[in-house]
């Protein structure tokens, strides 16, 4: 799905959302290569609740297209 070198850093963050209509926890996945444009990914449920296929989905879409 992703080739990645091994400078490449993956941030996985669970944040709290506050905003009107937002799911109460989201999971932020950001990849920051040293030479290139970061790439995020949101989605709308707590890590534990992501199942492969929702990440494999998640990870096909163009990045920052929402989740």
């Amino acid at each position: 799905m992703l080739t990645l070198d091994e400078d490449t850093a993956v941030m996985i963050r669970q944040l709290a959302c506050a905003e009107p209509g937002c799911p109460p926890v989201e999971t932020v996945i950001a990849v920051l290569p040293m030479d290139g444009p970061s790439r995020r990914w949101t989605l709308h449920h707590s890590a534990e609740q992501i199942s492969y296929d929702d990440l494999r989905a998640a990870l096909l879409r163009r990045a920052d297209e929402g989740a």
